[in-house]
């Protein structure tokens, strides 16, 4: 099983960690995303009830951040929802074209190294949930899911992180040894799995959360890849 040394520690190490009270008149976290998307692009509604329901379970961060565990200390797993950041796209894309960068919208951290998901308006205008690699580590650029809610289910598995394929065939469980086996446990936080993230998906929208990425991202990862041809096209313009 081939496994990187990941930046997600790190990356842990320099969050805030002090959850946001809500006070009267402030925009709920879902409104904060939804602001920072750009034109074309929309909130999908079942990432809309995720976030309402991170919120309530008070772990928010300072509107910076959605953590899928109690951002605390103990916090192991660095998927996050996030605001857009203001030209993030452009930066990994290579251009500043508006009519390019305003198709791709990074919202779900998905790696320490700098990897996001992104909701990505396809050439027919419907939303895809594609994967943009930091290229200093994951480098994996591709639709990762075709829903959001496939997202959600793959968010929900309890990966630490969702930018190393190669990991998708084992579970977080195995993954997590692994960590630990090659950088010791005192280089690791404990883990904790989203038990009650994934509890809120499997009961709000009637479905399941299998053990393994690659029962979701499987088929996808197989076929010829729309956005990995979009890319191309963005590279030779």
């Amino acid at each position: 099983m081939a496994l990187r040394r990941r930046s997600f520690v790190a990356a842990l190490a320099s969050l805030s960690l002090v959850p946001q009270t809500k006070g009267a008149g402030m925009p709920h976290f879902k409104d904060v995303i939804a602001a920072s998307l750009p034109t074309g692009i929309a909130l999908p509604p079942v990432f809309e009830q995720a976030i309402d329901w991170l919120e309530a379970a008070n772990y928010v961060v300072e509107d910076s951040y959605a953590a899928l565990t109690p951002p605390d200390r103990s916090r192991s797993i660095v998927l996050q929802f996030e605001p857009v950041s203001q030209g993030h796209a452009a930066a990994w894309l290579g251009t500043d074209d508006p009519a390019v960068t305003q198709r791709l919208a990074p919202i779900i951290r998905t790696g320490g190294d700098g990897s996001y998901a992104a909701l990505w308006r396809t050439d027919d205008g419907t939303l895809s949930i594609v994967h943009m690699g930091s290229g200093s580590g994951s480098v994996m650029m591709r639709t990762l899911v075709e829903s959001p809610l496939d997202m959600l289910r793959l968010m929900a598995i309890g990966y630490s992180e969702l930018c190393w394929p190669e990991n998708f065939a084992i579970t977080p469980a195995e993954e997590h040894a692994a960590l630990v086996a090659a950088i010791g446990v005192e280089n690791d936080p404990v883990y904790r799995g989203p038990s009650e993230f994934r509890h809120f998906v499997e009961k709000t929208f009637d479905v399941s959360v299998p053990q393994r990425a690659i029962d979701i991202v499987g088929g996808v990862m197989e076929r010829d890849d729309p956005f990995q041809r979009w890319l191309q096209t963005v590279q030779e313009g």
